[in-house]
């Protein structure tokens, strides 16, 4: 059985549209990715949580050898710019088509093809296209003329990098911040994150504050305004702080909950922020993207493989998709709530149930030693980095549930058939999925 020549077009070079790409590529398509910059880059990840006090007392923690030991998996911390730099590098070594200055200003569609035109006036036609042009998307007004993201909160982001020479040299007791941890005071109406980038060369300052209105879109900011915010923090951080001599206000946007992500003929479909921004407080917004592209690359495959039609699916990929990503925005939400709590009940409450983590060592459980054992029905309030609290991120494999989807889908066409052998109970769809890789990998 041949494959199936399928050509994908992916609107956006960001991470999400690479992700998707070289899935898509690996699963056998043709890929072009169309991105309208002139130049690929990016712009742009907690072991101790603080209260923003004067002594900035630890009141969560999470142990990230243990993070390892349940997930399987180690957390690792990269600037975006340099993750961007090799997912673009690997995206050209599997063969994809990667255009710059090609802004798409124009989509046309028919049941079997889409024509995505540019303002230079080259046209391009695929059999599918990805819209993962980010959170203004072109290919999502197209389709969604009306649907818009909006601020779900009067919260604000900023950021920051100092280096390390500088820190070393200013604030010589903040030696431990750039060794391999994050770490986040907590406050009323904002906190403040910093974890080391570049090997311990740099510290990413991440925080948010809660203004007095909802910030729509990206305003500059005075750096002693942006300092003031933070002025009843601890010392130590407030050290580190006044170290940012520069920084922008940036919106939290979140995407309401959309009615699909596709066009009528399932042959145009969104992905990342084009159809699902969130809030920054899980640091999901790109992972969330990164996983949809996966998911799609696989669904994809079985395209090629002639198992599914692109309109089965893409259906598939919406069908999974929207809820988890929807999950996220949720989860987001509720974790910026918990780290900026205001009110003193709810700050004594919240502080107190982290307690079982700031007790002493236990053994046994293969804890490292600096850190306790945890009940085993225990769950933590600082949900963006607790496996036990949402393991649906930690443990989410975007390929396993993919084929597990179109697993799903070819039981329900066989019963819908009525095409599952009497004395096998083997359904004839589901089968030819496996028994088709023979005669696609040519064996006898």
């Amino acid at each position: 059985m041949a494959p199936v020549q399928v050509h994908v077009g992916v609107c956006g070079a960001g991470l999400g549209g690479l992700a998707a790409a070289i899935a898509l590529k690996r699963g056998g398509a043709k890929v072009t990715i169309l991105e309208a910059a002139t130049e690929l880059g990016e712009i742009g990840a907690v072991d101790e949580v603080r209260t923003w006090g004067l002594n900035g007392q630890v009141v969560t923690r999470v142990d990230s050898a243990r993070v390892k030991k349940i997930s399987g998996f180690p957390h690792y911390i990269a600037r975006r710019d340099h993750f961007h730099a090799g997912l673009t590098e690997s995206a050209r070594r599997h063969g994809v088509n990667i255009i710059v200055d090609a802004r798409v200003n124009k989509l046309e569609s028919t049941p079997d093809k889409v024509t995505a035109t540019t303002t230079k006036g080259d046209s391009y036609t695929f059999d599918l296209l990805v819209g993962a042009d980010g959170i203004k998307s072109f290919v999502r007004q197209q389709l969604f003329p009306n649907v818009q993201p909006r601020a779900t909160s009067k919260v604000a982001a900023y950021r920051g990098v100092v280096t390390r020479d500088e820190v070393l040299s200013k604030i010589p007791e903040a030696k431990s911040l750039l060794s391999n941890t994050m770490d986040m005071w907590t406050g009323p109406n904002g906190y403040i994150l910093t974890y080391p980038l570049s090997g311990g060369k740099e510290l990413n300052v991440v925080t948010s504050f809660c203004k007095d209105y909802y910030v729509e879109k990206m305003e500059e900011v005075d750096i002693d305004e942006f300092r003031a915010y933070y002025k009843d923090y601890s010392p130590a951080i407030q050290s580190i702080i006044k170290l940012v001599n520069y920084t922008q206000r940036w919106p939290l946007l979140v995407m309401p909950p959309m009615p699909s992500w596709t066009n009528e003929h399932k042959n145009v479909v969104l992905l990342g922020d084009a159809c699902h921004c969130m809030q920054n407080h899980t640091g999901q917004g790109a992972g969330t993207a990164q996983e949809d592209g996966v998911f799609l690359g696989r669904v994809i495959s079985e395209v090629v493989r002639g198992v599914l039609s692109i309109r089965e699916a893409v259906s598939l990929y919406e069908k999974k998709r929207m809820p988890r990503a929807w999950t996220k925005q949720q989860l987001s939400q509720v974790s910026g709530e918990l780290n900026m709590c205001s009110d003193p009940a709810g700050l004594a409450k919240r502080d107190q149930a982290s307690k079982p983590e700031l007790a002493a060592p236990g053994e046994g459980s293969g804890s490292s030693a600096a850190f306790p054992e945890l009940p085993p029905n225990y769950r933590s309030w600082q949900v963006f980095d607790s496996p036990d609290s949402v393991p649906g991120i930690f443990y989410y494999d975007a390929e396993g549930d993919a084929d597990n989807a179109v697993c799903e889908y070819l039981q329900e066409q066989d019963r819908e058939r009525g095409e599952v052998d009497n004395i096998t109970m083997v359904g004839k769809c589901l089968s030819r999925k496996w028994w088709g890789a023979v005669e696609y990998n040519g064996i006898d």
